[in-house]
């Protein structure tokens, strides 16, 4: 904690070990035992078997504890290093000796650690205050920024200390020269450096050499060739000085050059090159025609330094360039595929991941699977689609052929007087249907004349596969769509219309809209027949045998013109009627019926019938004054409805 700073480095001591420690969890620990039991690790290794959710008994810590200078960073291990750190390292933090000496566990700012009643230490084989010991923290950067301070000035001792290695081999070289010369003096002999008596020999010899030249033709034209040879030896002498000098000259800059070499040598030491970089920094510094010279060495860098930089530009643009290429590639990869790349991005940094994709596609083999891809595409998938399709086709003409046998009976019925009723089928042009069937022409297109190319193949799959999702789908949306497309009952509609005995059109009916109730319940009727009979009409367009129709509260609305023409329609159909309907309409049924039952109820709580029998050969209801014991059957009995 930053108010605790001041107790870090005994803090540091006291915690040195346990935070090296590895801590492992309870899933884990097998692996890891194994692992450490059969591995030479080269290195003392201490771990922890930690065990999530155990509950254990965390004692109280005081405020003077080590523990509360602590700052725990939050993580899954938090609670057991609490735990663990109150266990084992509850000292009180003591501002001098006396509280160091009542306490049972104590720690001073000095480092000294009282264990217990009898065991103390302090070890001080570190400083205290030595930061790269420091193992405690989130994070390295401190630790690591001192430790680069600590570079900087061990590269800053080496520097100065190699400055004073160059200046004793220097003050070294001196002194050889000067035992050298001390040397020589000691082996010279009086002889040699009697300068005074050779010079009295010198002029001796040169007076009697005069006057050996006087005396003598021939000594004085040797001594002419003398003095030439002597001139020309000074000449020589003074070109051998020169000469000399020159040498000198040159080995003094041989000699700085040897010291730049040994420099650059240092210095290409501490920056190691490539043997490929080597050979390039070569071919580049060899290219000139002129020889490599220390002379000319700084400004061949500069030209190999502007090339370099040249080269460089060019191929940091011609990577920025490839990246974006790349990056292009990656990008068009994840839009066709977005499914397979759903967790990449687009940079390059994601490129393992797409060429591991593509190791392992090559690996699977994936041109054989595109093979069986397109033969499944065609051969099975195309072939359910086409089935569907010629299904739907199918279902829509059994309906527009089924709807001629219901026309068929329609037109041998009056709907009004001089009139009959014809239903036409017409298409319901209902946009998703009509997009269904364009999907559905789209993939099956040709499909069947020869291979198509993998990228068509690949547009068919997924128009297909978006169909399969939404066909399947449990969505309500889907199911409805599903319903939609599917159900070909959806897409067709029906237009009544009424036709006169000259075939001309009296009237459509698209609606009952803007009819009055009894001409929509005579529409209705008529259109309830109709569908009865489409519904039970099998594919040679016949009926069976039993076909009864129930109508409750039938032709409550309808007069007995519109009643009597109903139920001729539903006798022509070949229907079986069973009705029920007010006493009104009795008489208009009676010649469409078989038999009669009436029913009452009393105070909503009791009911009953009577059965009321039925003349066939008149086709009426058998009612007699003994039958009619019913107020109301007794009512239409007096009223000469039936006798």
């Amino acid at each position: 904690r930053p108010e605790a700073a001041d107790w870090t480095g005994a803090c540091e001591r006291v915690l040195h070990g346990f935070a090296l420690s590895l801590l492992v969890d309870e899933r884990r620990y097998a692996a890891v035992a194994r692992y450490v039991n059969e591995t030479d690790l080269g290195q003392r290794l201490v771990y922890q078997r930690v065990a999530q959710g155990q509950g254990r008994s965390t004692p109280r810590v005081g405020p003077l504890s080590l523990v509360a200078k602590l700052e725990l960073k939050a993580s899954p291990y938090r609670d057991w290093l609490f735990d663990e750190l109150s266990r084992r390292f509850d000292y009180a933090c003591v501002p001098d000796l006396a509280a160091f000496r009542d306490a049972e566990r104590a720690l001073t700012r000095e480092g000294q650690v009282k264990h217990g009643r009898e065991r103390h230490e302090k070890d001080d084989r570190y400083r205290l205050d030595d930061r790269s010991r420091w193992v405690l923290g989130f994070d390295n950067r401190d630790k690591l920024a001192l430790f680069q301070e600590r570079v900087a000035g061990l590269r800053g001792k080496a520097a100065m200390l190699t400055k004073r290695l160059e200046a004793l081999k220097g003050q070294r070289d001196a002194t050889s020269g000067h035992a050298l010369a001390c040397q020589q003096l000691m082996n010279l002999r009086w002889e040699d450096i009697d300068l005074t008596t050779q010079l009295d020999l010198i002029a001796a010899l040169e007076a009697e050499l005069r006057a050996l030249r006087e005396g003598n033709r021939d000594l004085a034209v040797l001594g002419q060739r003398i003095e030439a040879a002597r001139s020309a030896l000074r000449q020589a002498e003074t070109a051998l000085g020169d000469t000399l000098g020159q040498r000198r000259s040159i080995l003094d800059a041989s000699n700085r050059h040897q010291q730049t070499l040994a420099e650059l040598d240092r210095d290409l030491a501490d920056r190691p090159l490539e043997a490929e970089t080597r050979e390039g920094l070569r071919r580049r510094f060899e290219s000139e025609r002129t020889p490599l010279t220390l002379t000319n060495l700084d400004g061949r860098a500069r030209v190999v330094e502007r090339q370099i930089h040249q080269a460089k530009e060019a191929a940091v643009a011609e990577r920025t360039r490839l990246t974006k290429l790349v990056e292009g590639r990656l990008g068009d990869f994840k839009r066709r595929w977005p499914l397979e790349s759903a967790d990449w991005d687009e940079a390059l940094a994601s490129a393992p991941d797409y060429l591991a994709l593509l190791r392992r596609i090559e690996h699977d083999g994936l041109p054989h699977f595109e093979e069986r891809f397109a033969a499944m595409l065609k051969n099975q998938s195309t072939e359910n689609l086409a089935a569907l399709n010629k299904y739907a086709d199918e279902a829509r003409r059994q309906i527009r052929s089924r709807m001629d046998l219901v026309n068929e009976g329609l037109a041998e019925a009056e709907f009004n007087p001089g009139t009959h009723l014809q239903i036409e089928v017409g298409e319901r042009l209902l946009p998703e249907v009509q997009q269904f069937r364009e999907q559905v022409r789209g993939v099956l297109d040709n499909v069947w004349t020869g291979s198509l190319p993998p990228t068509e193949a690949e547009v068919r799959f997924k128009v297909l596969a978006g169909l399969v999702r939404r066909l399947s789908a449990a969505d309500p949306d889907d199911r409805r769509w599903r319903e939609q497309v599917l159900d070909v009952r959806l897409h067709v509609e029906f237009v009544g219309r009424e036709i006169d005995t000259a075939g001309r059109e009296v009237e459509v009916y698209r609606s009952g809209a803007g009819k009055s109730g009894g001409q929509r319940e005579k529409l209705a009727t008529t259109c309830l027949a109709a569908a009865l009979r489409y519904q039970l009409g099998g594919r040679e367009g016949g009926l069976p045998r039993f076909a009864p129709v129930v109508l409750d509260e039938a032709f409550g609305k309808a007069d007995n013109e519109f009643t009597e023409l109903a139920m001729r329609i539903f006798e022509r159909f070949g229907f079986q009627m069973v009705v029920a309907t007010p006493l009104k309409s009795v008489m208009t049924l009676e010649p469409f019926i078989g038999g009669a039952c009436f029913v009452t109820i009393e105070d909503r709580k009791r009911s009953g019938t009577l059965r009321i029998e039925y003349d066939r050969a008149e086709r009426r209801l058998a009612l007699t004054p003994e039958t009619a014991i019913r107020p109301q059957i007794a009512q239409i009995y007096a009223n000469g409805s039936v006798s």
